[in-house]
């Protein structure tokens, strides 16, 4: 009985490691031509310059 409390324990550390492996590589990924992409999609606002000097009125 004493074996499989060890089996399951080495399972659960393993699974453990496993995914925390594939959470850092997942994370690796997000480089340069990624954040070109954002800014492609990521909507701009372009605004007109107003001429606000004050002009003589007659």
């Amino acid at each position: 009985m004493k074996s499989m409390k060890k089996f399951g324990f080495a399972t659960i550390l393993a699974g453990g490691l496993a995914a925390g492996a594939l959470g850092f590589s997942g994370a690796a990924q997000a480089d340069i031509s990624h954040n070109a992409f954002i800014n492609e999609i990521t909507p701009t606002v372009s605004v007109p310059h107003v001429d606000t000097t004050v002009h003589q009125s007659r």
